[in-house]
């Protein structure tokens, strides 16, 4: 919504013709204003009466969202009448059902009675309180067939006045609309007058500043190039004048669509806003009075069809209260403060600043761009810090992905992919991984591409994914020269293992440890589809030992480094879960 501060400056009056949309604010506000009066004189008679009424509307146009929160009320008031409107009609229904019932069973009653023997003597004295009191429901089926056209009269007399109500309330808010509508036009005119006088200055500065030099650097040329010192200034002096004339006329135009705006926006938040709350105020209290009033005729009608009936409904003992007592407790205007007070708390208040600066938003790819959140290369217990994550979200996505697409792939983990897509994945991890959606992404038509990725990931962690004071401790139990096909028979050397590795990872930092046994649970599952992807425990081993344990940097030990690293992993994964159960 706009606020009620105006503009800076203080300026004539309406000014009624210019070429630069001036003329055509005052057309706006003038139209505005003539639709304005027909519609809110309907609800302003009356409405500005009481104090009290008044002191809730000055609050309410101090209130950013007073007037919504008026439309509100009248809403739920107009939706409190739909309520009665359908309650109305399905009672008269069921009054009606029971009228006809009721005269059906006193019919039959009479008509058998007429049809039974009568004694000698006339009919009895049982017999003719038994016909009296069939007629007794003969007049309650009456009564209760005259409640029911009542009921239905009332509610489609109801239903008409919520029609009319609704129809006048929207009149209301689509003239609020309207003036809100034409004070953003203004603004957009405002907004370009304003540059224009801004880019003619500008000009006429930049021609000043031009003659003024020129004169300067003049004064001391002489000789062949003096004679041509005259025309030069005069006609930088000429175009001076007509940018000058140009300015002069924006500023003028400017001053007066300042002026125009900041009119039409005191018009309308110190009179038109006024009105229509006035307006909506009044609709508000007619339609809960109307409300109370159809219920109270209700209730009255209720109660005097069914107090012959039984005392139930109006006790004569004074114990309880009827329901003409109970609409009697209505008190709308209570209610209505007691709702002004609550919403008031929660809405905000005017700015009367001055327009504030808008500061522009980048878009989620931008943003990115600018604030990147880099994993290769970035230690991990760092990296899962700061993106609140137990297990690096490119190890997830990738084992996801590969669990669900490359697990028979025959060779999974041991083929790479693509060089160039493999860099483009890489990109987008880097910028951000938990913006990448691999289920989605064209990189993954060829899995191969996931799991080079993944590789490349683990491989560039900085201390790989097993810190070195856990990866020496477990490298200890295995050299170079063990094989890949040997198992080992000795079940307290193989214990022994077992518990070393597991103290190893417990010893682990959480986030360390969380991530080796993610990658592994991940390996283990893959290695269950050996029979398809050909990828045993050993192969994996092969492909993952220089990547989840660098080897040296000296040449002539990388290649062990490697092989003890393979036959590490491939003992891993055949005693997993002993090892983990024990961590």
């Amino acid at each position: 919504m706009t606020t009620r501060e105006e503009f800076p400056g203080e300026f004539p009056p309406y000014a009624t013709t210019d070429s630069d949309g001036a003329s055509a604010v005052t057309d706006i506000t003038n139209g505005l204003h003539s639709q304005t009066t027909t519609t809110t004189e309907q609800h302003t008679q009356g409405s500005i009466g009481t104090g009290s009424q008044q002191a809730a509307q000055v609050d309410l146009t101090e209130i950013d969202g007073g007037l919504a929160m008026l439309l509100e009320r009248s809403r739920q008031s107009l939706g409190s009448c739909k309520e009665a409107v359908v309650f109305l009609r399905s009672r008269a229904k069921i009054e009606e059902d029971y009228g006809r019932s009721l005269q059906k069973v006193a019919q039959q009653t009479l008509k058998m009675m007429d049809n039974g023997a009568k004694s000698a003597t006339g009919i009895s004295t049982q017999q003719a309180a038994w016909q009296r009191l069939v007629e007794v429901h003969e007049t309650l089926a009456s009564n209760r067939m005259k409640f029911s056209i009542t009921l239905t009269e009332m509610s489609e007399y109801l239903g008409n006045y919520v029609k009319a109500k609704e129809s006048v309330r929207r009149k209301l808010r689509e003239t609020e609309q309207r003036y809100q509508k034409a004070i953003e036009e203004s603004y957009v005119m405002l907004e370009k007058a304003r540059v224009k006088y801004e880019s003619n200055s500008v000009e006429w500065e930049r021609l000043l500043v031009k003659g003024g030099n020129s004169k300067n650097v003049g004064s001391t040329v002489s000789g062949i190039f003096g004679k041509h010192k005259g025309s030069t200034q005069e006609s930088l002096e000429r175009l001076g004048q007509e940018a000058g004339v140009k300015a002069k006329v924006a500023n003028e135009a400017y001053k007066r669509l300042l002026q125009q705006t900041n009119l039409m926006r005191r018009d309308f938040y110190d009179v038109q806003l006024p009105k229509i709350l006035a307006s909506v105020m009044g609709l508000v209290e007619e339609v809960e009075q109307f409300l109370k009033f159809t219920l109270g005729k209700y209730a009255y009608t209720y109660e005097s069809a069914v107090l012959a009936d039984a005392v139930t409904l109006k006790p004569v003992d004074g114990t309880s209260v009827g329901m003409v007592e109970m609409v009697g407790d209505i008190d709308s205007k209570a209610d209505l403060d007691a709702y002004l007070q609550m919403t008031a708390k929660s809405g905000g208040r005017i700015d009367r600043g001055n327009i504030p600066y808008r500061e522009y938003r980048m878009s989620t790819q931008a943003q990115l761009y600018a604030s990147p959140k880099p994993i290769f290369g970035v230690p991990l217990d760092e990296q899962l810090c700061r993106d609140g994550q137990s297990v690096p979200l490119i190890l997830v996505k990738c084992a996801e992905a590969v669990e669900a697409r490359g697990l028979q792939n025959e060779g999974i983990y041991r083929h790479s992919g693509q060089s160039s897509q493999v860099k483009k994945l890489r990109s987008e991890f880097d910028l951000d991984a938990e913006y990448v959606d691999l289920n989605n992404s064209p990189y993954v038509k060829d899995i191969n591409n996931v799991t080079g990725v993944l590789k490349m990931y683990l491989r560039e962690l900085p201390d790989g994914p097993i810190p070195d004071a856990q990866r020496m401790s477990m490298l200890k139990y295995f050299s170079p020269d063990d094989s890949y096909s040997v198992v080992d028979q000795d079940e307290l050397k193989l214990a022994q293992k077992i518990s070393g590795l597991a103290d190893a990872i417990r010893n682990m930092s959480e986030p360390y440890r969380n991530t080796v046994a993610f990658l592994f649970a991940h390996l283990d599952k893959v290695q269950a589809f050996q029979e398809y992807n050909m990828m045993s425990s050993k192969n994996l081993g092969i492909v993952f030992g220089p990547n989840v344990l660098p080897p040296s940097n000296d040449p002539a030990s990388a290649a062990a480094d490697s092989r003890t690293a393979g036959v590490m992993i491939k003992f891993i994964l055949d005693n997993r879960r002993a090892i983990f159960e024990a961590v």
